[in-house]
């Protein structure tokens, strides 16, 4: 009698993971390239070939690098609103204080995930001009006059515009220099760990401080001079 042969076991085939649809792929990678290389530095060709796309696919989706930089911009503010959003819905019942340092404490986690804004806004921000004031109009403004309120509300006297811009400059440069903090630290400072350290101490630091010492107060206009 032939001998039974053992039923061969088919290897199952492992998932290939699911890549994300194409036109967020494009803003991904269109908002990398504007934050490393600036609106100028940037090209349509860069930015498919990094989305792994046919550059035709990004012509088709925008019309040109304008609208492209646009809906990047829309992308990631958009992103940035629904974060604060939620956070002030979460919120909503506790004190401007409490409000304050939660609010920048999930800040600090956004910008840890999403270095690219901080390098984008520092391109567009350093020169005026028709593209700083489509983005201030459309996203930059109803964010500063939303944050300063708050900081209003949670300490009464201080120069709201002047924490808010300190406020940024402390929570987003370590993470834009990530690179050149790993080299000097040899730290991450993108690790859960050191992200969540950075966030307390930009509470401890600036909102605590803030609250307990009332420092920058809102400088006093001064008189104009009669000719």
């Amino acid at each position: 009698m032939a001998r039974l042969q053992p039923k061969r076991r088919t290897p199952r085939r492992r998932a290939k993971p699911v890549a994300a649809p194409a036109p967020d792929r494009i803003l991904e990678a269109a908002l990398a390239a504007f934050a490393a290389r600036g609106f100028d530095g940037a090209t349509t060709r860069e930015i498919a070939a990094a989305a792994g796309v046919p550059q035709g696919l990004v012509t088709y989706h925008y019309a040109n690098k304008q609208a492209l930089w646009e809906a990047a911009a829309d992308w990631v503010f958009g992103e940035l609103a629904m974060d604060f959003r939620e956070a002030a819905d979460a919120l909503r019942d506790v004190d401007p204080a409490t409000q304050l340092r939660a609010t920048l404490k999930r800040f600090v986690r956004f910008v840890a995930s999403r270095p690219e804004l901080h390098r984008f806004m520092t391109h567009e921000g350093s020169h005026d001009g028709p593209r700083l004031r489509w983005l201030v109009d459309r996203h930059v403004r109803p964010l500063f006059e939303g944050s300063t309120a708050l900081i209003r509300a949670a300490a009464p006297g201080v120069d709201a515009a002047h924490l808010h811009y300190m406020a940024i400059g402390a929570i987003a440069h370590v993470f834009a220099v990530a690179p050149e903090f790993a080299r000097v630290t040899g730290r991450d400072a993108r690790a859960p760990e050191m992200v969540e350290a950075h966030a307390r101490a930009v509470v401890d630091l600036l909102v605590d401080g803030a609250l307990a010492r009332g420092v920058m107060p809102v400088p006093a206009k001064k008189a104009r001079s009669a000719r």
